[in-house]
């Protein structure tokens, strides 16, 4: 197996499902385990579902990610500007301290859930 066969196989994402869900209006995206170049597939596979199969706002869910990488904050904020060009609205909800910081180095803040002011 050569390393582009490993990082392309099902058993690389194992340590990350990602679910959506309709809650009220929006759909809400929820990442479990770890989200890096990996299990990047089942982030932007879940990501482009919710932009496809919903009307209304989407809502990432980062509560039980346990570690989260640049390339996934990317695909996230990638899936934001795609539904801000259809007039609707991406926030993420519970990001953790290593999110944060990514979140804020992409200088995409905006998009938490209640739009926190971030201090330096």
């Amino acid at each position: 197996m050569t390393l582009t066969e490993l990082a392309q196989s099902p058993a690389s994402a194992v340590a990350l499902v990602a679910s959506v869900a309709v809650d009220a209006d929006a759909a809400v995206v929820t990442i479990e385990g770890e989200a890096d170049r990996a299990t990047l597939p089942v982030v932007v596979g879940a990501l482009a579902r919710a932009v496809a199969d919903a009307q209304g706002p989407v809502i990432v869910d980062l509560a039980q990610t346990t570690f989260i990488d640049a390339g996934t904050v990317r695909a996230i904020a990638l899936a934001s500007d795609l539904l801000d060009d259809r007039g609707r609205r991406l926030t993420v909800r519970s990001p953790s301290r290593l999110a944060m910081r990514l979140l804020e180095m992409l200088r995409i803040t905006h998009l938490i859930e209640g739009d926190p002011v971030v201090t330096t």
